[in-house]
């Protein structure tokens, strides 16, 4: 079932009004979050565990809310993106990946250091060849501390601090751009475990104003059949809706949100991706982490990742590379 928040002087209309508000408002100040949300009845919501919020009013499932992404944090992000990583895919990176037994290739830059992964559908193998999405991933300390500089820019960690069980404070996990051209056929999908509830997150904005395309956007299963909902929220048939991202945005979802890339294509085709900054994010405490959150980061989006204890470890497919690489394949 799906809990509300309700606090004094709130009907529990199911918007999640106060904590999106206090949210925005802690990101605007760029201050510093309380260990738990300023209300006891919202203490005690947060508490419960997995939890399953409705925390944007304009978009109608769990755990999903959307911040301001601020420009500071965005060009930084598009200068990385255009030094090192757009050139190859001018000249084919993902398609040329297809190619390999194993789709990954490393690029290596002044502006930093990268692992590209082609997922295609990613979750889905019966629908790998729908899509051309692929991770490009951080790929060594420098550049994971160069895109730990731009999560602090964004002042996320302190927006999403109140939701989060945390010793500590937020922990970022992995940073990477996720990349894709096309995609014929939507794949609805979550991105963390229902025990996770609040406790991780992962973020998407775009790098791009991507308007001037009608689709190819973000599919969400809804909570409740809704109208169309105007200003970038609208309503679908079956209870799918669309978001449509929009530049200086960001939306950031927990478990429990249910969501596809939308079929459609880019305007520009291969050569000219839509392309989205992401970050992973969450608990820091490590049996939680453990348990939880590193079962779906460990895989093979990325080569290496950070953990919730500041440890830095291989993933899943890292361990099999330098396998493969210490037998000389």
């Amino acid at each position: 079932s799906i809990r509300t928040l309700a606090t004094p002087g709130c009907p529990g209309c199911h918007t999640g009004c106060h904590i999106h508000t206090y949210m925005l408002s802690l990101v605007a100040a760029r201050r510093p979050a309380p260990p738990l949300a300023p209300c006891p009845a919202v203490c005690s919501a947060l508490r419960d565990a997995p939890r399953v919020l409705h925390l944007d009013r304009r978009i109608a499932a769990p755990n999903v809310v959307r911040l301001p992404m601020p420009a500071a944090a965005l060009d930084a992000a598009r200068a990385a993106f255009d030094g090192a990583i757009r050139p190859h895919l001018e000249r084919n990176l993902i398609e040329d990946l297809e190619a390999q037994p194993v789709p990954c290739s490393q690029l290596r830059s002044a502006y930093g250091n990268f692992f590209v992964m082609r997922g295609g559908s990613s979750t889905d193998e019966s629908k790998r060849h729908s899509s051309d999405l692929a991770w490009i991933s951080v790929d060594d300390m420098p550049t994971w501390e160069a895109f730990r500089k731009i999560f602090d820019l964004s002042g996320v960690a302190d927006a999403v601090r109140p939701l989060v069980d945390c010793d500590e404070g937020i922990r970022l996990y992995s940073s990477f751009y996720v990349v894709r051209s096309r995609c014929a056929s939507a794949n609805l999908h979550v991105d963390w475990g229902d025990g996770v509830g609040t406790n991780a997150f992962t973020l998407l904005a775009p790098l791009e104003d991507y308007s001037g395309v009608d689709d190819f956007q973000l599919l969400y299963e809804a909570s409740a059949a809704r109208e169309a909902v105007a200003g970038g929220v609208g309503g679908g048939d079956g209870g799918l809706a669309q978001y449509r991202y929009r530049l200086g945005e960001a939306i950031v979802f927990g478990s429990h949100f249910y969501h596809s890339t939308e079929p459609g294509a880019s305007a520009g085709g291969a050569a000219a991706p839509h392309v989205y900054l992401c970050f992973t994010f969450g608990s820091d405490r490590a049996s939680f982490f453990e348990e939880h959150i590193a079962p779906t980061i460990s895989g093979y989006q990325s080569r290496l990742l950070v953990a919730a204890d500041g440890s830095v470890r291989l993933t899943e497919l890292g361990r099999h590379l330098e396998a493969e690489a210490a037998r000389g394949h």
